[in-house]
């Protein structure tokens, strides 16, 4: 896709511009003030996360109106929709987004809305409804998360990844757009996986992110818990390099954690960056040994350290399993990268009582 443009100004305007750049698009806005007002926003964007190359420094303003007729997709928020439009054009009638649009998955289409839209907004990880939907879906995708939430965006973020996780919210609703979101946040690749020939980081820097506002305890840091939850995405980034993806565990294969040892080391608070360096240990026809370093992504200091054990497992037969040739060759071409690195001193450490002194 070429680019996206959004006509019209004020705070409807900023949050398309900004669901638009996070799910990681060329973006360009008529109105100079935008830009301003999705920087404000961005912060929360990136708290629910971005997708590969997202970046703020793909928000421009239109040169000239051929710049805003060339887009792929036009979200018209005010005003009239351009003549010469050779892409989808949505207005307020025709895809009227939730606020804050940039968080909220509902996109309500009317039965005249381009046909294009419907998969345009899914592959940005929104939840498309058509006049079908009934009150209470469109409620809990939309108006619901913000009347509970207050529209506060720590809480609306935290809400969704709350509900993703219960059975009443499983296959409906704010939780599961989510979850679905995450995958194809996750899918579209946030680092490309690996294949041979490539050459492996040694470390490996997969994954970085602010502290969540659900991961601060009363004492103002990140709880102990979260921690491990924040080492548990790194791996997952990890998962994704070596080719356990979706596909992969469908067909049931996956690595399970059997043993796990957290070093606390600083303490972090809420919104602060963090940023994980991974390194491969030791790697067996159905074992893997790894240790996360978490550092703070802005002044470099050491946070934590996660060293973890996982087996191989085939899920079907619900036994472990050799790892499959071609994960197997991933991390066998990352042990070989790690080889020389130096081990953390805090892997293999036992927990004990020093012994008294008499």
């Amino acid at each position: 896709m070429a680019h996206v443009a959004v006509i019209g100004a004020g705070s409807r305007a900023a949050e398309w511009a900004t669901r638009f750049l996070a799910a990681g698009l060329d973006v360009v806005v008529d109105d100079p003030s935008v830009p301003d007002a999705v920087g404000a926003l961005w912060p929360s964007a990136q708290r629910l996360g971005l997708f590969p190359d997202a970046d703020l420094s793909r928000l421009r303003i239109a040169k000239d109106a051929a710049d805003v007729n060339a887009a792929d997709v036009v979200q018209v928020v005010a005003g009239n929709a351009p003549a010469n439009v050779t892409g989808l054009v949505a207005t307020e009638a025709t895809a009227r987004g939730c606020s804050p649009i940039h968080l909220v998955p509902l996109v309500e289409l009317a039965a005249d809305a381009p046909a294009g839209l419907a998969p345009f907004y899914r592959s940005l990880g929104m939840t498309p409804v058509g006049p079908e939907a009934t009150a209470a879906d469109r409620a809990r995708l939309g108006d619901d998360l913000v009347r509970l939430t207050g529209g506060d965006a720590d809480a609306i973020i935290a809400l969704m990844r709350a509900l993703r996780a219960t059975p009443a919210t499983a296959t409906s609703g704010a939780g599961e757009a989510f979850a679905r979101r995450e995958a194809l946040r996750y899918s579209a690749g946030v680092t490309a996986p690996w294949k041979p020939g490539d050459t492996v980081a040694a470390p490996l820097k997969l994954y970085r992110t602010p502290v969540e506002p659900d991961w601060v305890d009363y004492n103002d840091h990140m709880t102990e818990a979260a921690y491990l939850t924040a080492a548990g995405w790194a791996s997952d980034a990890l998962f994704r390099y070596i080719g356990d993806n979706e596909a992969y565990r469908a067909a049931g294969h996956s690595f399970y954690t059997v043993e796990t040892h957290i070093h606390y080391i600083l303490e972090v608070s809420v919104h602060e960056p963090i940023v994980f360096e991974t390194q491969v240990l030791g790697v067996d026809a159905k074992r893997l040994h790894f240790v996360h370093s978490m550092y703070h992504g802005d002044n470099g200091a050491l946070l934590c350290t996660a060293e973890q054990m996982l087996v191989h497992v085939d899920m079907n037969a619900g036994r472990s399993a050799p790892i499959l040739p071609n994960v197997a060759a991933a991390l066998a071409a990352i042990c070989k990268a790690h080889a020389d690195l130096p081990i953390p001193p805090q892997v293999g450490s036992v927990m004990r009582l020093p012994e008294l002194r008499v």
